[in-house]
């Protein structure tokens, strides 16, 4: 257009000017549908409960706070067998300690871990006695070493519940129990403490005042604890 002459305005009119064509608008992108109030993850639940609402400054935000204020860790479960594993320790290691009680005519003891209504029921009678031992005409140290022989090849039958009769001491040198006193000795002292649970003057049908029940543990959870040789050679 540059290069033609305008001659006049007819010349001028006779000119076609070229109109651009105007570009197309482009539409905006549709918004993305909602979710369904069922299919909403927690991250659009989120967004949604902060719109419009701005941090300050210096308040840590609100998923920091539901972080820090997370439970702790619960400390780890105590072991159920705890109890009885010291139990045994302590069996092992000759720390079985006894509650005694005793008078003229009757007397008992048991190990302080034990379940007492067991022990009421052997204080009743409630077991019958698989085996039984009477120690009278022996003298204390023929008595001791009976007991022990007695005791040992029972606990390894595994019976449960002996009779030993020591008397009541009507024929002893004054007229003393001396069996029977020793026999508290006897039986809260190694080897048989360590095999032993309790023990309780026996009901009348079973001697009364001159007889004992004992009571001694299960040998399967003492298996091997006991060295009874160890006590046959210093009796020697």
């Amino acid at each position: 257009m540059a290069n033609q002459k305008i001659r006049g305005l007819d010349g001028l009119k006779s000119i076609k000017i070229q109109k651009k064509k105007p570009e197309p608008v482009k539409a905006p992108p549709p918004p993305a549908p909602e979710p369904a109030a069922g299919d909403e993850t927690d991250e659009h639940l989120f967004t949604r409960a902060m719109a419009g609402v701005r941090a300050i400054d210096g308040l840590v935000r609100g998923r920091e706070v539901a972080a820090k204020a997370a439970p702790e860790p619960r400390p780890p479960r105590a072991d159920a067998d705890l109890d009885g594993r010291n139990a045994l320790l302590d069996l092992v290691a000759g720390k079985v300690e006894f509650e005694l009680s005793f008078g003229d005519e009757y007397m008992q003891g048991f190990v302080k871990d034990i379940d007492q209504k067991v022990f009421r029921q052997l204080r009743a009678g409630q077991f019958s006695p698989e085996a039984h031992l009477d120690l009278h005409g022996l003298n204390a140290e023929q008595a001791h070493l009976a007991l022990l022989h007695f005791a040992r090849e029972n606990y390894l039958a595994g019976k449960r519940c002996l009779l030993v009769i020591p008397g009541r001491g009507a024929n002893s040198p004054g007229g003393l129990p001396v069996l029977k006193e020793e026999l508290k000795t006897w039986l809260t002292r190694d080897p048989l403490k360590r095999v032993v649970l309790a023990f309780v003057t026996a009901l009348p049908r079973h001697g009364g005042a001159g007889a004992l029940y004992v009571l001694l543990r299960k040998f399967k959870k003492t298996r091997g604890k006991v060295r009874w040789e160890d006590f046959w050679d210093s009796l020697e």
